[in-house]
């Protein structure tokens, strides 16, 4: 099972990582690792870098996208996606600072519903892997 954390990070920092996102991924990495005592650092960093989403506006977009689906179904901010031909079981659970996607893919479909956002950033920390969403 994978943990994919998506964050939609700014232009301008969209322009210095493009070609080394290894630099983003360990600063977003490090801001996780943040102990609570510097709760307020991790905090402006990670502002300076990400966009907050719109909870409610991206639950609907996702929803009107896949909601004739046999596979779909939604509750509150969870969005799960059971395909037995597939043997894909993904959820997607859409919170205001980053997306995200526990599944048993290594390329779950809610990412190719996800490629018409800009600037999003897949990290799975525990795999150390990271990547452009594009």
């Amino acid at each position: 099972m994978r943990t994919f954390y998506i964050f939609r990070i700014k232009d301008e920092f969209k322009v210095i990582t493009e070609n080394k996102p290894y630099n983003l991924f360990l600063t977003l990495d490090n801001i996780r690792c943040m102990p609570t005592t510097e709760l307020n650092i991790a905090t402006s960093i990670y502002d300076m870098l990400c966009i907050n989403h719109n909870k409610q506006k991206m639950n609907l977009e996702i929803f009107k996208l896949l909601k004739d689906s046999d596979y779909y179904t939604k509750y509150n901010n969870n969005h799960m996606i059971n395909n037995y031909y597939t043997t894909e079981r993904s959820k997607l659970t859409v919170n205001n600072t980053y997306l995200k996607i526990e599944t048993t893919q290594s390329y779950p479909y809610f990412l190719k519903i996800l490629k018409s956002y800009k600037n999003l950033f897949i990290a799975d920390f525990e795999e150390k892997d990271y990547f452009w969403l594009s």
